[in-house]
């Protein structure tokens, strides 16, 4: 009898453990992939109807591959136009990888498909990088994606459940994001393409919608000085090479095509690189410049020879180790500022014109043998000023220092002697000032901040910035070497930059607090801060500018 109740209650024992074990998995399951759909109108939302075109794509198809350079970076009914066969565009965050890209891709290529393997010219995306806090907030649509998730990622994905989880119930407890920017899920077409529209007020005092992102350069400087491109091997890891190649050979045994093809690279951020080995944008020295009295045109790119064999010499070294053709060259896709929008990747409209047109005619030479270039590709170039201003003498006004920037604004370049000691300093939204160049006073608007502005301060705490500010960038190590604790933004995160690497030499436990419904921790650039299995860097503050100006 002893043993025959030993033997029930053995396996009672052994099954109330196992449930117990998998009771907080399966509420953890519940809350990341049940209920409410919190990041339904992010960036990240995205992903299922670009999988789900992906598969039902039928007949032989073209299929774009990498990041949100690409998502930014064509015209896909120009493509579908031309080829006559549907067109996926699959290229969304660089936060996801290449890899997860490629990996999620791969089931649903077949015999006569053309694959164009475009990743932004970074390391992150030429690495075989991944981020299992960003898969899990891309595969809330769909959880069945996740079949398509290589078992060696697996340990990121399941790593990143936990905090994942907690995020989700802060957004169900507070409300679902909402990006009131370009970075939403609206704004993507029928293709996988950014189709950005805004509503303006005519000169009749109507409402009309338009293109926000035809013409325009919205970054500070014109191209993104934290994100630098390196044209050489150094930003490329040989495993990426490695795995990259044996997707290309698996997807040709189905009798599918691979070409490689570089993304837009906004010239001015091209290094070169110094005597002491730093990699140093070229900016200005790479455009072609044409000066009137008051102020600059950018006319062209013309870059430094040493640059462009640099850039030549990098294209033969992907060419010599790739297993599939390359499409042009490295410079055929180096583009002025004037057809970016805002990031060094991320193309205007009209860049993004050029570089399908450009595209779509070296692919139709290398499918046919043929010189022919079918797609116009437009001379057109949208109109960027630089002012013949004074940008070296630094302001001092108030608790800050200034110094013009090319783009026509102030960038913050240090703290007066009044500022340091202070607590707590407030950006003002525009400062006037006698331009000696010039000969007489400007007020320009207040939309960066620059390296190491806050040095050497001991006092200073708290940095504030309005919600009437139109801020453009936060660069690379802002705070580094000062004793700011934290930043407190109040502004729209509509082009608004962070810098990469902006908290290096921060203090640590330095923290980003935002204003609510702000869009901050969803945003292409700014939601990378908060790193997986570390404390939130970025949160969302419950106070608002007028607490810090009453």
């Amino acid at each position: 009898m002893k043993k025959a109740g030993k033997s029930v209650v053995f396996p009672l024992s052994i099954v109330l453990a196992v449930a117990l074990l998998l009771t907080p998995f399966a509420v953890l399951s519940g809350v990341v992939f049940g209920g409410e759909k919190v990041y339904r109108n992010t960036f990240y939302a995205e992903l299922d109807d670009k999988y789900d075109r992906l598969f039902s794509a039928e007949g032989e198809k073209i299929v774009l591959i990498g990041g949100s350079s690409v998502a930014f970076g064509y015209d896909s009914k120009t493509l579908s136009d031309l080829f006559d066969r549907p067109v996926v565009n699959f290229g969304l965050y660089a936060e996801l990888g290449t890899k997860l890209m490629l990996d999620l891709a791969e089931d649903a290529i077949g015999e006569g498909d053309i694959v164009l393997i475009a990743p932004e010219l970074d390391p992150q995306t030429l690495s075989l990088f991944f981020s299992g806090g960003a898969a899990l907030r891309a595969l809330e649509e769909k959880p069945s994606m996740i079949r398509g998730i290589r078992r060696e990622n697996y340990p990121s994905l399941f790593g990143a459940l936990w905090s994942f989880a907690g995020e989700k119930i802060g957004y169900l407890k507070h409300g679902a994001p909402d990006p009131a920017g370009v970075y939403n899920s609206r704004n993507f077409n029928e293709y996988g393409d950014v189709v950005y529209t805004v509503t303006e007020t005519s000169d009749g005092g109507e409402e009309i919608s338009v293109d926000g992102r035809k013409e325009k350069n919205v970054m500070s400087g014109f191209f993104d000085s934290s994100t630098k491109v390196i044209p050489d091997a150094s930003i490329v890891s040989e495993d990426f090479l490695d795995y990259l190649n044996a997707f290309i050979d698996r997807i040709a045994k189905r009798g599918a095509s691979a070409y490689f093809v570089f993304c837009p690279v906004n010239a001015m951020a091209l290094t070169r690189r110094s005597e002491n080995g730093e990699e140093i944008p070229v900016a200005l020295d790479a455009l072609k410049l044409e000066t009137g009295e008051t102020k600059a045109s950018i006319k062209g790119v013309a870059l430094p020879d040493e640059l462009s064999l640099r850039c030549a010499g990098f294209a033969d070294y992907l060419s010599e180790r790739l297993h599939c053709e390359i499409l042009g060259s490295t410079v055929d896709f180096v583009y002025p500022p004037n057809y970016f929008y805002d990031t060094n990747f991320h193309l205007n409209t009209r860049g993004a014109a050029l570089h399908t047109a450009k595209v779509g005619n070296l692919l139709y030479g290398a499918l046919r043998e043929t010189d022919e270039k079918p797609l116009a590709e437009s001379k057109y170039l949208p109109e960027i000023e630089i002012p013949l201003a004074d940008m070296e003498t630094v302001y001092d006004e108030g608790d800050l220092r200034y110094r013009l920037t090319l783009d026509d604004a102030f960038s913050v370049v240090g703290v007066t002697e009044t500022g340091k000691t202070k607590e707590t300093v407030v950006l003002p939204t525009e400062i006037t000032v006698y331009d000696a160049k010039l000969g007489f006073e400007i007020t320009r608007p207040v939309s960066a901040i620059a390296t190491r502005a806050f040095a050497g301060t001991t006092r200073l705490k708290t940095v504030v910035i309005g919600d009437r500010n139109r801020m453009k960038e936060i660069c690379t190590r802002a705070f580094a070497d000062s004793s700011v604790r934290e930043i407190y933004l109040f502004c729209p995160v509509e082009g608004f930059l962070a810098g990469k690497d902006m908290l290096g030499g921060a203090v640590d436990g330095f923290r980003i607090r935002v204003g609510q419904h702000l869009g901050y921790e969803t945003d292409y650039s700014w939601g990378e801060i908060n790193v997986e299995g570390q404390p939130k860097t970025l949160v969302v503050t419950e106070k608002t500018f007028a607490d810090f100006t009453d």
